[in-house]
């Protein structure tokens, strides 16, 4: 049975593993260039969603970048008779574009912050979200003080219960806004590969009770176990721009944890029981595209690692800690 925390100073007892819903919304692309995992229809969209359900998962995380709306459109009619029961999170601030050198552009402005609110609500078949976040860091004064602005008239008209950021890996950015008081939540990179918001933001959102919602917990699958040095990946992946460097790292590093697996753990579950241990940590979201994997991530809710094994961890990821994978 899957552990419920509340996340930060909130209202929200969250299911330690929610669900990243990027993958949900089926394949788009921008000039050619794709923004998601591949394709995916709705059916099986529609199995995962249900099956996370009977699992005891309470919390889906979105945003309206996901497919251009395709994941948030979903998870609406998904989750339409089960609203009271659940949690649903979104994101804004990234725009569709199309240059030669990039896909999006960045837009942290008070009125355009609430106007994609009002358009994920919409396709969202809800008046509320309980968490609404910012899809990345403010980078300037006045996106920090947009921030505030919006997330004050976004609570007081009761269209999202909380509100908070996305930093990705701008851990520093997460620290002034925990010291600035401006957030409930803040979602980030965590995993066994991307762990340096152990030491450098933990510490400061236990003290001021801030939620840590860990994204990419399996490192966009790098920790299942499924690739090796020569996996390449289908042009209609995300993961397709990775360069042959990045995917040879992120394989390296992660072997270095199989001596810790067993037969009662999995790559996957040994990744996620490593993120549950830190007491910060109020939910991690990892996406997947089968029930198999569902039921798989879910189940590592059962692993404590010892204080032996989390030593072993620590060792090998001090090797390589000034590193971003």
């Amino acid at each position: 049975m899957l552990k419920h925390k509340r996340l930060g100073k909130t209202s929200l007892q969250v299911s330690e593993i929610g669900l990243g819903c990027w993958q949900l919304g089926g394949l788009v692309t921008i000039g050619g260039v794709t923004i998601t995992y591949g394709d995916f229809n709705e059916e099986d969209a529609y199995k995962i969603i249900d099956k996370s359900l009977d699992l005891g998962i309470n919390c889906f995380d979105t945003a309206d970048f996901y497919s251009l709306g395709g994941s948030e459109r979903r998870l609406g009619k998904a989750l339409k008779e089960k609203r009271s029961d659940v949690y649903i999170f979104t994101k804004a601030g990234y725009i569709p574009t199309y240059t030669e050198t990039k896909i999006s552009e960045q837009d942290l402005s008070y009125h355009y912050l609430l106007s994609a609110l009002d358009r994920s609500l919409n396709r969202l078949g809800t008046d509320y979200v309980d968490l609404f976040q910012t899809h990345f860091a403010p980078q300037t004064e006045e996106d920090f003080k947009n921030i505030e602005k919006a997330f004050d008239k976004i609570k007081s008209e009761n269209k999202a219960k909380y509100c908070g950021v996305s930093i990705g890996y701008e851990y520093e950015k997460g620290i002034e806004l925990i010291e600035r008081g401006l957030v409930d939540s803040l979602q980030i990179f965590f995993s066994l590969l991307d762990n340096n918001a152990r030491t450098q933001l933990f510490p400061l959102a236990k003290k001021f009770n801030v939620g840590i919602i860990a994204a990419e917990p399996l490192a966009q699958g790098f920790l299942t176990g499924k690739f090796s040095h020569n996996t390449t990946f289908p042009k209609n992946d995300v993961r397709s721009r990775l360069s042959k460097n990045d995917i040879e790292n992120k394989v390296k590093r992660a072997k270095d944890f199989q001596l810790l697996l067993n037969e009662h753990r999995t790559m996957n579950q040994l990744a996620l029981a490593y993120i549950l241990s830190h007491e910060e940590v109020s939910t991690c979201i990892p996406g997947v595209k089968t029930t198999e994997q569902l039921k798989s991530n879910v189940s590592s809710s059962e692993i404590k690692l010892t204080l032996d094994e989390l030593e072993k961890i620590r060792n090998i990821q001090s090797k390589w800690q000034s590193s971003k994978y």
